[in-house]
């Protein structure tokens, strides 16, 4: 089976013609369509027009289906009445940041307000601890709101327990344990005692998308007390996009709920001052696709809790006057290069040590070096899966000999069953994580044992290939085929972009970008036929392919990728991979 110039092999995804024909008689949509729709795992005219018709009314479950629901609505009135001090705590990362803000923007607009604080990655660590506790005593705390985090922290609970706070948790993510902290509320659809919820893209939630939830839940419960009587009812739906951007940065999938909020925000065309701010910074209009938002805006934010201060980052979205905001996105989007620069540094130390140490081999690569910035490490594993095609492991030893660890893994190998193994032989200290990524730390005299460990325990193979959805020819009307795509737009998570492949295309032109970072080229068609526009991203880092189109930039090409929009250039290919045709 021929390979492609990065080693893969392309598939060319086929499909019952029989089955596509009855798609598109029974719910009216293209060829094209029918095809990337039974890709994606859609094939029954229910669930075809779903997907087509999400809707916000149609996809948001009961809020009292999630358990604890009422309880947390409960005792967050309470507070309110009472007028009892709230401390809100959420997380460094873009979720955690949307959350937070949701919540305080929300009480603010009801006339409540809160203590609230985001843990700094470098002094504070991921979530909950008894430095925070201490903080909320300090600040005569009577009920913490914890979000983006606290599934875990039993022992923290436990101490503002022993202090007399209250704790509601707002979180996603997976408990390590049957065992759940002692907290008045613990909503997350992901406990493993949560009854159905209706749909199970509602186990897809991330934080601030379970925020919006709790909202609507507590918006509903004060109206019908009369709280609204003399006071302005807040639109929840002003906060749609910051929900969008929560769900896309981390990576939720695009079904249901997560699919009906993206694409609201995507036709809405009403943003946050925040997200304005970053929006101008970007010389972007409108967000048409969940990309502006993944490799635009999150990473902008993300740069706050990665290498500053993530209060930078929330301050962004609480800053009501653009102007202000505008000087923070500025802030933002230059600790964002700063952090590019980091992160390029120690990617370059992390393939200098798996070259003297000759790593290749290994089943999995894992690199170290001392005091490397930790809010990178995980990007650093992320590009090291990719290129390896492996998982990958990268750890930061301080002055104390603790490592702290980042990971990322392939399918087939499961990070947190990986970690609760490591636990439990010692070999590491509070690993864990979901099935692709995942945390730990570790002292500096495992680390043999640890690499032993992984070569012993991990024996998975990347499947190495690419699925096509389609075939075109340099004939084909891009344009034309964008707004036919534009119909099961927004892609992501569970429903990638659709892969197309084009044969016998020769090289016409090609240049590097303004930036020196990509490569462009303009192909016709075999005998000079049609004519396609395409770029190769980062294409500075892909030097085997980009050394065997050069080499061989008189033969006949077959590329494939998908179809990218742009107002000022039109429709093009943004490439995934190329070989020789064959």
């Amino acid at each position: 089976m021929t390979k492609s110039f990065s080693g893969k092999v392309w598939n060319f995804i086929k499909l019952d013609q029989e089955k596509i024909f009855e798609m598109k008689r029974s719910s009216d949509i293209s060829e094209l369509v029918a095809r990337i729709l039974i890709n994606r795992g859609i094939s029954e005219a229910t669930e075809i027009e779903n997907f087509l018709d999400s809707k916000l009314k149609n996809t948001i479950p009961n809020p009292s289906l999630f358990l604890d629901m009422d309880k947390g609505v409960s005792r967050i009135i309470e507070a309110i009445e009472k007028k009892q001090q709230i401390m809100i705590i959420g997380d460094y990362d873009v979720d955690g940041i949307t959350s937070t803000y949701t919540m305080i923007r929300y009480l603010a607009d009801i006339g409540i307000s809160p203590k609230y604080y985001i843990p700094n990655r470098f002094s504070d660590g991921y979530g909950v601890n008894e430095h925070l506790i201490k903080m909320a005593v300090e600040n005569k705390t009577e009920l913490l709101v914890v979000l983006d985090s606290g599934i875990n922290s039993i022992g923290e609970i436990e101490v503002a327990n022993d202090f007399r706070i209250d704790s509601i948790i707002i979180d996603h993510h997976l408990p390590l344990q049957t065992e759940l902290p002692r907290a008045v509320a613990i909503i997350n659809p992901n406990r493993v005692d949560q009854n159905e919820l209706g749909h199970s893209h509602i186990k897809k939630l991330c934080a601030v998308g379970i925020v919006f939830i709790f909202l609507i839940a507590l918006q509903r419960e004060l109206k019908n007390m009369g709280f609204f009587k003399n006071k302005q009812l807040p639109d929840l739906l002003e906060f749609i996009d910051v929900v969008a951007l929560g769900t896309i940065c981390d990576v939720m999938e695009l079904r249901g709920i997560n699919r009906a909020v993206v694409k609201y925000t995507m036709t809405r065309n009403r943003y946050s001052a925040g997200i304005s701010a970053l929006m101008e910074a970007f010389n972007i209009n409108k967000i048409s696709s969940a990309e502006d938002l993944s490799f635009f805006i999150g990473p902008a934010i993300n740069a706050a809790g990665r290498i500053g201060d993530p209060h930078l980052a929330l301050n962004l979205f609480l800053e009501e006057s653009l102007e202000k905001a505008q000087k923070i996105a500025l802030k933002l989007v230059d600790l964002n290069k700063q952090r590019k620069i980091i992160e390029k540094q120690i990617f370059a130390e992390s393939m200098a040590m798996i070259d003297k140490l000759n790593l290749y081999q290994d089943k999995a690569i894992c690199v170290f070096g001392d005091n490397w910035n930790e809010g990178v490490i995980g990007i650093i594993a992320g590009k090291l899966k990719d290129k390896f095609q492996k998982p990958a492991f990268v750890i930061s030893f301080g002055k104390d000999g603790i490592g702290k660890g980042s990971a990322r893994s392939i399918q087939g190998m499961h990070l947190g069953d990986f970690f609760d193994k490591t636990n439990s032989e010692k070999i590491t200290v509070n690993g864990g994580g979901h099935e692709l990524a995942g945390g730990f730390s570790m002292h500096r005299e495992k680390i043999k044992e640890f690499l032993n460990f992984m070569n012993s325990q991990i024996n998975v193979k990347f499947l190495n290939s690419i699925d096509i959805d389609y075939s075109l020819s340099a004939m084909s009307d891009l344009d034309k085929i964008s707004k036919e795509l534009s119909t099961i737009e927004p892609f992501g998570k569970g429903m990638e972009k659709p892969i197309f492949c084009i044969k016998k295309l020769r090289i016409r032109q090609s240049r590097k970008t303004n930036s020196g970072s990509h490569l462009m080229f303009i192909f016709t068609g075999e005998f000079d036929k049609g004519t396609i526009k395409a770029i190769l991203f980062n294409s500075n880092s892909k030097g085997g392919i980009v050394n065997s189109v050069l080499e061989n930039k008189l033969e006949l090409f077959d590329i494939v990728g998908s179809i990218n929009y742009n107002e000022q250039f039109g429709s093009g290919i943004v490439i995934e991979d190329l070989r020789l045709s064959i």
